[in-house]
């Protein structure tokens, strides 16, 4: 009778042992490939917005998509969602928990893959109440008084630049990464906002009733318009002339640019840059 020859329990540790090398080499290449992509999706979502808001500016004499106007916010914006071609990519999956697709909410095709909140359905907007929006924000920090929305106070009621007043479009920020549909620069401050919550719900970035919550009285006041860091510390950013760009949270938020100073007979921040398109604007509007 023939023996058969098998592997020895040396020879199999040995083979073990080499798949597990193999594994820590190959692991975080796989994982950087897989950040990369991811970026490379969301870049293309936010050239998308960047593109379709340059669009609507050619179909509304020249204005750019309001922030939020008497109609409702952005996203909602009829004219928008048909440049989007929202109605070709809604699903059945993009309803939320009470089976509705809102007007504020967009479809999971326009969803950023390393969004790990907006995904979750539960999370969707509901009545009175909002987790997630979607997975990027438009920039209004020229009519922003933080956390302060009652009757606009004072600000127009169309929130939104015209294209003649926004003077350098491939270097001012339209839109970032967000778990809401509005962003101010405050809200890109990494030390006092994600590096205390990370992704969440918008209520874990906020203090004021509904959104008590255990992650939010650890932060030591309310962040509004967050910018959410989701890409190995960095986000995305579509500039009003259509392109996109990475940026490490260091380089989208820095603390010395948010000094107070004077300008004339009147105060200021140090240095908006893309932040802010109008700067005559901001400053009437109380630099927030």
């Amino acid at each position: 009778m023939r023996k058969i020859k098998g592997f020895t329990l040396v020879e199999l540790l040995v083979v073990i042992s080499i798949i597990a090398m193999l594994l820590a080499i190959l692991l975080p290449s796989l994982q950087k490939a897989r950040m990369i992509a991811q970026r490379v999706i969301c870049s293309n979502h936010l050239r998308t917005f960047a593109m379709a808001n340059a669009a609507y500016a050619v179909q509304c004499n020249g204005a750019y998509i309001p922030v939020r106007s008497t109609s409702g916010a952005w996203p909602s914006n009829r004219i928008f969602r048909s440049l989007l071609e929202v109605d070709k990519y809604l699903k059945a999956e993009d309803k939320n928990a009470k089976g509705e697709t809102l007007q504020y909410d967009l479809p999971n095709a326009y969803l950023c893959p390393a969004d790990t909140i907006g995904i979750n359905k539960k999370n969707r907007y509901t009545s009175g109440f909002a987790n997630v929006l979607l997975s990027y924000g438009y920039n209004y920090t020229e009519w922003s008084i933080i956390g302060d929305w009652t009757n606009w106070q004072g600000k127009p009621a169309d929130a939104g630049h015209k294209a003649t007043n926004v003077k350098l479009p491939a270097s001012k920020l339209a839109f970032v990464d967000s778990v809401d549909w509005w962003v101010v620069w405050a809200g890109a401050d990494y030390e006092n906002g994600w590096d205390i919550v990370g992704q969440a719900n918008i209520g874990d970035y906020r203090k004021d009733p509904p959104y008590e919550n255990a992650k939010a009285v650890n932060l030591p006041a309310a962040v509004y318009g967050p910018t959410i860091y989701r890409h190995n510390e960095g986000a995305v950013i579509g500039f009003y002339d259509g392109h996109c760009k990475y940026m490490r949270k260091q380089e989208i938020y820095i603390k010395a640019d948010r000094e107070l100073v004077t300008i004339g007979s009147q105060r200021s921040r140090k240095n908006p840059g893309m932040w802010v398109s109008d700067p005559a604007m901001y400053i009437k509007n109380g630099a927030p």
